[in-house]
């Protein structure tokens, strides 16, 4: 997503390139308290500068409670209305990227948005339905649920839980935008009924956690996380059934395409996402209109027989993968893909 050097090809377009230095790390994760305590317990020295960046929050005390780290309300505010910037704000780049390096100092512990999350897809909108439909919630799931059932195994002090069980979403932090919050303070009050005994003890309480969820096997955490995620576990074993699969629907029809240039005889579209879109032949393209709703090898033979063309099982895969052609009758809209529904942009095939 890096905007390559040198001459450009004839169908760069501007806006689709991430920033060199921020590139997709324009975006704060909340991580969970066993994957915190998992980065301040990871004693590998390679680690040791992400270590730092997660101990700095922690000693700034901005979202940090017995369930974890959390974006502060000015990053969360900053990051849903301004438009444009993901991948391209560097004051929105995420605390634990490294200068030195460029790279993410938490990787190994990184939360179910970071891990799921990608700006092109394999087998394109196929693949997104897998990654950020299917995995990417039931990890989310599990994360809420293992943080929660970690509160409750590390006997929270009654008055903390009350207070930290407040809301049904179990609020982590004063969700509005305050002076105090837009200095950098944190309400000392607030912070103080959330953590009761273990105030001043932070880390330890989250390597506690680590302690409680490293040993958990898959069916442990499915035991307690409940039945949603149960359900998610064979909603995504059904996505992955479909991703390995390279069976095409019996009938299909055009998807929407955007069309954003045509140069060269080729024509730049977008389907499934703005990050990845394809350069189709020209004469591919005029073919797309045969594939409407007839079952799809009347179609093909069709193609052949009057335009003189073979579309090979391969090319009509992707064709279909990535959204040019879907199953007869599906238009459904896509939601925005870029995390907690940054506007996405997008770069060459």
């Amino acid at each position: 997503m890096v905007a390559p050097t040198g001459p450009q090809n004839g169908l760069a377009v501007d806006g689709y390139y991430f920033d060199p230095v921020t590139r997709c790390c324009t975006y704060l994760p909340d991580l969970p308290n066993f994957l915190v305590g998992g980065i301040l317990s990871d004693t590998d020295p390679a680690a040791e500068a992400g270590r730092a960046t997660v101990e700095q929050r922690i000693a700034a005390g901005i979202g940090v409670s017995p369930l974890g780290l959390a974006p502060s309300p000015v990053f969360t505010l900053l990051y849903r209305n301004s438009e444009g910037s993901f991948g391209k704000s560097r004051t929105l780049a995420c605390p634990h990227l490294l200068k030195d390096t460029g790279q993410c100092g938490i990787w190994r512990h990184r939360n179910s948005v970071c891990a799921t999350w990608f700006c092109k897809h394999v087998r394109g909108k196929l693949g997104r339905g897998f990654w950020i439909d299917s995995l990417h919630p039931l990890l989310q799931i599990v994360e809420t649920e293992l943080s929660r059932w970690c509160v409750l195994e590390m006997h929270l002090a009654t008055d903390a839980l009350r207070h930290l069980i407040s809301s049904e979403t179990w609020t982590t932090d004063e969700p509005a935008v305050t002076g105090d919050s837009i200095d950098g303070r944190v309400n000392q009050k607030h912070y103080g009924e959330i953590w009761g005994e273990w105030r001043g003890h932070e880390a330890e309480f989250f390597r506690r956690c680590a302690g409680l969820v490293q040993p958990l096997s898959w069916t442990d955490v499915i035991s307690i996380c409940g039945p949603q995620s149960r359900a998610l576990a064979q909603l995504t074993q059904q996505a992955w059934r479909r991703l390995v699969s390279e069976d095409i629907p019996p009938t299909v029809e055009t998807g929407e395409i955007k069309l954003v240039r045509i140069r060269n005889a080729t024509a730049r579209v977008v389907t499934y996402s703005g990050y990845d879109p394809l350069d189709v032949p020209a004469d591919l393209m005029e073919l797309l209109y045969y594939f409407d709703g007839r079952p799809t090898e009347d179609a093909l033979t069709a193609i052949a027989e009057e335009r003189g063309f073979r579309i090979e099982p391969d090319l009509l895969r992707k064709l279909f993968d990535f959204g040019l052609l879907v199953p007869g009758q599906d238009r459904r809209a896509e939601p925005p893909d870029s995390p907690r529904g940054a506007t996405p942009s997008g770069c060459s095939q």
